[in-house]
């Protein structure tokens, strides 16, 4: 069963401390902040899949992960277009924002504004 994501602003926080190195047009290296080890991620339409622990655990339904080194990626491919992305663990929260939503699994939504 996929997780719900309940620390939101963590995450995103968390995400923001980690180095990303874009590989190909939607493969990407990410190095965590903390542990500085490596994760690659490869984003689709709808979010991504990450090869870090949370990332491997992903159920057979859905392998999408909401983990930080997602959103890291997520965030650098925002900003090669002039954008930001805020994370939310509601969907109500999510729409106050009046701004484009992605939902990435887990209960994690994304929204987008200009950076």
């Amino acid at each position: 069963m996929a997780r719900s994501i309940a620390n939101a602003k963590e995450i995103q926080a968390k995400s923001r401390r980690h180095a990303v190195r874009q590989i190909g047009p939607n493969w990407y290296k990410v190095r965590s902040g903390e542990t500085k080890r490596v994760y690659d991620v490869v984003l689709a339409v709808n979010g991504g899949t990450c090869t870090c622990e949370w990332g491997r655990q992903r159920p057979d339904e859905d392998h999408r992960s909401a983990c930080s080194h997602v959103v890291a990626a997520l965030n650098y491919r925002a900003a090669t277009k002039g954008r930001r992305v805020s994370a939310w663990d509601s969907e109500e929260a999510a729409q106050r924002q009046h701004r484009p939503i992605l939902k990435i699994g887990d209960g994690l939504i994304l929204t987008s504004r200009s950076g």
